[in-house]
């Protein structure tokens, strides 16, 4: 009688360990899964932002050095284009929800820019930040 009660007690103590244990090693298995059906998505809304940043920047200098309707009417274009930036964000917040951290995202999003360069230098000019 004794040993039955023993294990009865033991047997929900070791479900619950096997079921710990079983998502302690499936998170990594998920994560890999996500990140590999979302990369090929994922990279274009990225290389798409990132261009339409670059060239937003682009239009907003040129209408400051030489004002003009034709430079205006371009940045108000480049302002449009900005909205693949909140299909982007969109897209990394949905991602978030499943399961994937910040560092990951940035992980995929070098993957992204770093699949577009074919030379170290395009790579530096993708990542360049200029004023």
């Amino acid at each position: 009688m004794r040993w039955a009660s023993w294990r009865a007690n033991l047997l929900p103590v070791a479900t619950f360990a096997l079921g710990m244990l079983t998502a302690i090693a499936a998170a990594p298995v998920w994560k890999a899964v996500v990140i590999q059906l979302a990369q090929p998505k994922f990279s274009e809304l990225t290389y798409k932002c990132d261009q339409a940043m670059r060239d937003h920047m682009i239009a907003k200098q040129t209408v400051s050095q030489s004002p003009s309707d034709a430079t205006v009417q371009n940045l108000k274009a480049a302002e449009i284009a900005l909205l693949d930036c909140q299909d982007y964000d969109l897209m990394r917040k949905r991602l978030i929800r499943w399961g994937l951290s910040d560092n990951e995202l940035s992980e995929m999003a070098l993957v992204a820019i770093e699949e577009r360069a074919s030379t170290l230098q395009e790579v530096v000019r993708i990542h360049e930040i200029r004023y």
